[in-house]
């Protein structure tokens, strides 16, 4: 069983059972489900992970995957742990590239947005001094 703990900062000891986030750096931190102490940290925003809070508890999305450590695979649902199938290797290395994919696209969409704005300036200044 998880709670959410509404943090500026980490504390030096992370204890079980408790999702620590803080929005000012969009990040989170808990202990693996697993009970292997392991402490997973996550970016928290609209590309990675996302927690939400209600009377029913702390859910956290998407999955939680520790690979390479003790390949615990598992949701934080309504402060729950909902365990999920182990992956296997090329399902974890699949995995780990459509979410580059995801990131490559959602960064050249901003990198894109940047340019108009650039090349409305330009054009305005163009049109202002010639």
């Amino acid at each position: 069983m998880y709670r959410l703990a509404n943090v500026e900062r980490f504390p030096k000891v992370i204890e079980s059972g408790i999702l620590y986030w803080s929005q000012e750096y969009e990040m989170s931190a808990h202990r693996c489900a697993c009970g292997c102490g392991d402490v997973i940290q996550l970016p928290v925003d609209e590309l990675n992970f996302r927690i939400t809070q209600d009377s029913q508890g702390v859910t956290l999305r998407p999955s939680v995957g520790n690979w390479g450590v003790c390949d615990a695979h598992y949701y934080i649902t309504n402060g729950r742990v909902e365990w999920l199938e182990q992956m296997s290797p090329a399902a974890i290395a699949a995995g780990r590239q459509a979410e580059d994919d995801r990131r490559k696209n959602y960064y050249s969409r901003q990198q894109s947005w940047v340019k108009r704005v650039r090349n409305w300036f330009g054009n305005l200044k163009k049109r202002i001094f010639g």
